[in-house]
């Protein structure tokens, strides 16, 4: 059975009529396109060859992913910084483009650092708040650790949270205040 026949009816095909041996025919012929573009925008390795020296591409469903790896595409483009705490600025992103799923929200957060960040304090707050949730000793003495501002003033001051200062939340510049973990505490309590 020719590979025509198997072809799915959908598929646009060519009908003309002709004279084979005398005898009028119908002929199909497949519909192909080829189309030429540079979709890379320039970051393809296959823009430094000659036209003439390109190779042709078949692209299916089922192929596109590689063809994507292969012509080593990649994107860099200047957005907004909204991460920063002051919120101004501009942030450089590079992404390779190597497959479909390089357009995926998930895989675009794995190749901006500082989204990455934010990606895994995420983390770290669900697993903390998972912790919370399921161990009633913790939320207990989280309670009363906030409810007593004398003890969470002591515990603010001590050197034991020295180490940590690197781990600080950035505050917006407009709601900096001298202790942000105070405030956070006292609000927590009331709530």
């Amino acid at each position: 059975m020719p590979i025509q026949d198997k072809l799915p009816k959908s598929r646009i095909t060519l009908v003309y009529r002709t004279k084979i041996n005398g005898q009028p025919e119908d002929v199909k012929l497949p519909f192909r396109v080829v189309v030429l573009g540079d979709f890379s925008q320039g970051s393809s390795k296959d823009r430094q060859l000659d036209l003439d020296e390109r190779a042709m591409r078949s692209v299916t469903g089922s192929n596109i992913n590689e063809l994507m790896k292969d012509m080593g595409m990649s994107v860099s483009f200047e957005v907004d910084d909204k991460v920063s705490a002051d919120g101004e600025g501009k942030m450089q992103v590079e992404l390779p483009i190597d497959r479909m799923k390089s357009f995926h929200p998930d895989e675009i957060v794995h190749h901006v650092p500082k989204l990455k960040a934010l990606m895994l304090l995420r983390k770290l707050l669900m697993e903390m708040q998972s912790d919370i949730d399921n161990r009633k000793e913790l939320r207990r003495t989280l309670y009363e650790l906030f409810s007593n501002k004398e003890q969470l003033q002591k515990l603010l001051e001590s050197d034991a949270l020295k180490s940590y200062e690197s781990m600080r939340l950035p505050t917006p510049a407009k709601a900096k205040s001298d202790q942000p973990a105070l405030a956070a505490g006292t609000s927590a309590a009331k709530a």
